[in-house]
């Protein structure tokens, strides 16, 4: 392992690269808590009260720990992601990062693989979102490489952390920056799933000054967030806008006519699905991470497309999928996968043919792409195909 951290410069995955992250995952998987000193012991349980800093009592902030060498920032990074359970005064890691930082501890601190806090953070799904705003905002370097070039976005996209993406996106993580292996993020990130694919989409079209329907689940007016005490409903015409209340659409209204965009016979297409049992859906991203342990093993969700719903007509947001090559059935559902079906072309080929050409020409990678839609019987559903929306995250 130190014959390979010892070679200069980046290490590509055939390079030494990939047998470095192996030993490193075999060597840290032994961690024990329990052999760290005190203050470090402090800093991964989030002691608040045993951070000695103001006392004096605190070792040199520039201090590494362990083989690894990880420092005290790092290693409150590291608790968050592994204590779950903990006495009262424990797991305040917010709190403990914020006390480091003012008292000088370095941010951008690299471990034995050049990897910073700010990187650990973004590596696991279980990190607070909140603990990478602090490393960021007191100076963390966004954009930082480490023995493999990997950026924290990076390691975000792979871990499906949507939360770290999203707050690296805000402060600026440049995703055309390439790693060992000369990938660029910008150019392979809608391969880590469609969660992550609809938070980056998101930020690249703030940073162009673009806009693309149901952008954020936000109420068009007041920019409330869907949630809690808040449930947002679609504008009953074009279905690509939602409000909070009535209160709010109507105040909106003024603008929103300007764009809003009924589903009418020009815009619209009109396909045939045909229903049948599928075990689970999954996607490539998701299925990946979980065999190689990178998050836990969610739940199977089987479709339930054979329980159509009973009440027609229902609006439903879509995923449109179409096949890589030829005229092959369209994969169709919903997030909550209450209605899935497949479309054959040979039952609708001009509206096939269009909402596969709108897919091929915007849609994601050109194989997928997200709709407004009435279901207005088990066997008409209607596509409004004249405003393709932002990326969902299913």
């Amino acid at each position: 392992m130190r014959a390979l951290l010892a070679r200069p410069g980046w290490l590509g995955s055939n390079d030494g690269g990939q047998e470095l992250r192996d030993l490193y995952g075999q060597q840290s998987a032994s961690f024990a808590a329990e052999l760290l000193n005190d203050f470090a012991l402090s800093c991964f349980s989030g002691s608040l009260g045993n951070v000695a800093i103001r006392s004096g009592n605190a070792p040199p902030l520039n201090r590494k720990e362990t083989p690894f060498e990880f420092g005290y920032v790092t290693w409150v990074v590291a608790g968050s992601q592994r204590l779950t359970h903990a006495p009262h005064g424990m797991r305040m890691w917010a709190d403990v990062l914020k006390v480091l930082l003012q008292s000088g501890a370095p941010v951008n601190s690299e471990d034995i693989c050049g990897y910073t806090a700010l990187h650990h953070a973004a590596l696991h799904p279980r990190t607070p979102t909140e603990l990478l705003r602090i490393l960021l905002e007191h100076g963390a370097n966004v954009n930082h490489q480490n023995k493999y070039g990997i950026t924290a976005i990076v390691a975000a996209l792979m871990a499906g952390h949507c939360g770290a993406v999203d707050v690296l996106m805000e402060f600026g993580a440049d995703l055309t920056i390439p790693d060992a292996d000369d990938d660029v993020p910008l150019k392979n990130f809608v391969q880590y799933g469609p969660q992550t694919t609809a938070v980056v989409t998101k930020w690249l079209r703030k940073r162009a000054g673009e806009q693309a329907p149901l952008d954020e689940k936000k109420c068009g007016f007041c920019s409330k967030a869907d949630g809690g005490n808040v449930k947002l409903k679609a504008c009953a015409a074009c279905r690509s806008v939602r409000y909070c209340s009535t209160a709010c659409q109507r105040s909106h209204w003024k603008t929103h006519k300007l764009t809003c965009q009924p589903f009418n016979a020009e815009n619209t297409v009109t396909l045939k699905p045909i229903y049948k049992e599928y075990r689970t859906m999954m996607s490539t991203a998701d299925l990946t991470r979980n065999i190689l342990g990178i998050t836990p093993p969610q739940p199977e969700r089987p479709s339930r497309g054979t329980q159509r719903p009973i009440s027609y007509p229902k609006s439903v947001i879509i995923k449109v999928q179409v096949p890589f090559a030829g005229t092959s059935p369209l994969l169709v559902y919903e997030k909550k996968r209450d209605f899935v079906c497949e479309v054959k072309r040979a039952d609708c080929p001009q509206d096939y043919d269009r909402i596969m050409q709108v897919i091929r020409e915007k849609g994601v990678g050109g194989l997928k792409g997200y709709f407004a839609a009435e279901l207005r019987s088990k066997d008409e559903l209607v596509v409004k195909v004249g405003e393709i929306l932002a990326e969902q995250p299913f």
